[in-house]
């Protein structure tokens, strides 16, 4: 069955361009809907609701809109008024032809008269107006009211409702205990009618057939389940392509059960885990003008992983972090996406660097005193090479024979 998303919303928002944030009216008639849900969250500013002609049965996820004045459930399967207490604003309650019954109906107006502003309410149709005490009891019940099913209220009817609202409410309380013994009986009845000779099954399932199915909130729901069925089958015969299974999303894992390491749209990242003692940064640069509800992040201890449109940018991380403690964020100038997150060790890890940077620079030194000896080293080669050239001359320069008969060149 149809269920209320945000996309419905956004169709049904066309007369405000999509928005929903102060959206104040909106059409959800005739969608077979089960349950009234993310009005709250998306619609805060509702001032008027039409949700007439579904199958809804239970009134909830209504309290949080403040400003609703008017709201539209006739043609539903709704059997008690509730969940609108926090409706402040409300002026105008549409409940034609629904389920509310007698069994209902002193908790419905009351949870009715707990909204201040109600002038109007419509309950035509509902199995409990047909009790003739229904109207005054309605009016004395509510009030605030002025207008009950489309006809005014005058100060006469509700002098009226008021002096007689003890007696109605204990005539309301017999026909109710009155009811439940013949639905006690029906039940009794229906269970010894079950027990037939097998002859006549055939007979007595013939006659079930020929039966007229009363009208209620179950055959309602049958009936509306019948024609979603329907709508459904000639929507997929029109529009074969619409209701294609989606392509599976590829496997986090790799067949060993490792986690893989992939970046199946081609985007660029910055993975720095070293630069801060504290924290590890992920960013993922996605285009700048893409929607968020396109991106799919999962961080886990041990690895960080995220989903652009189906397609998967995955991570191991080579230090735990803190789940709990990471942030998601989007640039606003790049629109690139940036994860912080939290190292699980953190004292360990300045520790870890500390000593490191320690040993580094240990290292440096050592390599330092290392190059200055290889210079000294060479230097002293250098001056005893010298030392061994100048021994070699002047021994060569004491072996020199000298002749004094020739003559000094000229």
């Amino acid at each position: 069955m149809p269920r209320i998303t945000q996309e419905l919303l956004k169709s049904r928002a066309e007369h405000n361009e999509g928005c929903l944030s102060n959206l104040e009216e909106i059409t959800l008639h005739q969608f077979e809907l089960e349950k009234i849900e993310l009005l709250e969250t998306y619609c805060r500013h509702l001032k008027i609701l039409y949700l007439q002609n579904n199958i809804i049965e239970k009134m909830e996820g209504l309290s949080k809109l403040k400003e609703l004045e008017y709201l539209n459930l006739a043609l539903n399967n709704i059997s008690k008024i509730e969940g609108i207490s926090g409706c402040e604003s409300l002026k105008k309650l549409d409940f034609t032809v629904n389920f509310i019954d007698l069994e209902e109906l002193e908790d419905s107006l009351i949870n009715a008269s707990r909204c201040p502003l109600l002038k109007e309410l419509y309950l035509t149709g509902n199995p409990c107006t047909d009790w003739s005490g229904y109207r005054d009891f309605t009016i004395a019940t509510i009030p605030q009211l002025e207008s009950l099913d489309g006809k005014e209220i005058t100060p006469t009817d509700r002098i009226k409702a008021n002096q007689a609202y003890e007696d109605l409410l204990v005539d309301l309380h017999h026909k109710i205990e009155m009811r439940q013994i013949e639905k006690q009986k029906q039940e009794q009845l229906k269970n010894q009618q079950a027990i037939v000779p097998a002859g006549s099954i055939e007979a007595n399932q013939e006659d079930k057939n020929n039966e007229k199915q009363p009208y209620t909130k179950e055959s309602r729901k049958q009936m509306y389940l019948e024609m979603a069925q329907d709508k459904e089958k000639k929507e997929r015969e029109k529009n074969p392509d619409k209701f294609k299974e989606p392509k599976k999303e590829s496997s986090m894992f790799r067949t060993d059960g490792e986690i893989r390491q992939c970046n199946e749209g081609k985007y660029d990242f910055k993975l720095k885990e070293f630069d801060d003692p504290e924290w590890s940064f992920f960013e993922l640069s996605v285009p700048k003008f893409m929607d968020t509800s396109f991106l799919d992040v999962n961080i886990n201890p041990k690895w960080v992983s995220v989903r652009v449109k189906g397609k998967l940018t995955q991570l191991r991380l080579d230090q735990e972090i803190i789940v709990e403690q990471s942030e998601v964020k989007r640039s606003q100038t790049t629109g690139s996406l940036v994860i912080k997150m939290k190292k699980l060790k953190a004292n360990e890890l300045v520790k870890f660097q500390t000593k490191r940077e320690q040993e580094e620079k240990k290292k440096k030194e050592e390599d330092l005193k290392a190059q200055k000896l290889k210079e000294q080293l060479e230097r002293e080669e250098k001056l005893k090479l010298c030392d061994k050239i100048e021994q070699k001359i002047i021994q060569k320069t004491q072996d020199f024979t000298t002749f004094d008969d020739v003559p000094d060149l000229e």
